[in-house]
């Protein structure tokens, strides 16, 4: 006898939103065009906007990383001599 493993389905929760008419208009179009229901447009665009901005965030620290690991062609006694010079007294 064969044993069926169930997924556990994430718990759907209805909600109620204002949107702009012309969006939703374009949503339902778009609803149609594809053969997918409204909320599963939805889904994937918070999904996909979450990604993104993950996605952003790891790209601003590897670019941080990048440029903090560059060495300058200066001497530390040059470097530290700039670092606690006070910018307003000049």
């Amino acid at each position: 006898m064969a044993t069926r493993i169930q997924q556990s389905k994430p718990k759907k929760v209805k909600i109620g939103t204002i949107l702009d008419e012309e969006l939703l208009q374009r949503l339902k179009e778009r609803s149609a065009k594809e053969g997918r229901p409204i909320n599963a447009l939805i889904e994937e665009a918070i999904r996909k906007y979450e990604q993104e901005e993950a996605m952003a965030k790891e790209l601003r620290l590897h670019a941080v990383e990048q440029l903090f690991s560059i060495r300058f062609n200066i001497s530390d006694e040059d470097w530290k001599s700039i670092m606690e010079e006070d910018y307003y007294e000049q």
